[in-house]
């Protein structure tokens, strides 16, 4: 474990991840302090997987969506006093092994929010993937003032002073743009980290064009009317 890696907590929403929230968990726990997956209602073994892998676990008894989920998890984080939180996806399209180069970032470069990014793999990202990405981080930039590399990128790790002061609302994917547009109104220092590109769209529930769609919606009211 590297240097303050024990002073991070990851977080990771599931929502039947039981193939695999286990393979995501086992290298988390060698690589940071605490592990906390929140089963947002699922309807398979999740919860008793990600448990037997070294997690601590905490059940919804309904599927809330990612936001409602993730906000829980950063609440459950915050309250054991940690120096940042990690914040990845449990269905597989995040590899553990890129969080050491996030940690780095946030350790020497003193960021306050670090973005995984995968805009750089242009190549291994599905059409609909890539195009709704890089759209949705102009729009971003444009709203922030910030250049924002992979806005959709649920890949991240926030320092906790900055995690305890972000008033999120989103229940659903819009979360992760609603962070973007409240940590930069807060002044914080935004850094960007390549990570790599995995697409599991099987076991995604994510859906491009609607969701993206969704989002850039929410995005508009968190900027105009919630941007406290």
């Amino acid at each position: 474990m590297g240097s303050g890696a024990s002073q991070v907590v990851a977080v990771l929403p599931a929502f039947d991840c039981e193939r695999t929230v286990g393979a995501v968990v086992r290298p988390l726990c060698a690589l940071v302090g605490r592990v906390i997956v929140v089963s947002d209602g699922s309807r398979d073994a999740t919860a008793e997987v990600a448990r037997a892998a070294g997690a601590e676990v905490e059940r919804l008894p309904e599927n809330r969506g990612k936001g409602f989920a993730l906000r829980r998890g950063l609440e459950l984080a915050l309250a054991g006093g940690p120096a940042a939180v990690a914040l990845l996806d449990a269905d597989g399209q995040h590899d553990p092994a890129d969080l050491p180069g996030l940690i780095r970032a946030w350790r020497d470069e003193r960021f306050d929010l670090v973005i995984g990014t995968r805009l750089q793999d242009r190549e291994t990202s599905p059409p609909a993937r890539f195009w709704t990405n890089y759209i949705g981080s102009r729009v971003l930039s444009w709203m922030t003032g910030r250049e924002l590399l992979d806005s959709q990128s649920g890949y991240r790790l926030l320092s906790a002073p900055l995690a305890a002061r972000l008033p999120l609302r989103a229940d659903g994917y819009a979360i992760e743009s609603e962070m973007l547009i409240k940590a930069a109104a807060r002044g914080a220092r935004i850094g960007h980290v390549p990570i790599r590109t995995i697409y599991n769209d099987g076991g995604s529930h994510f859906q491009p064009l609607l969701d993206t769609f969704r989002i850039s919606c929410a995005s508009v009211y968190f900027k105009v009317f919630d941007e406290a």
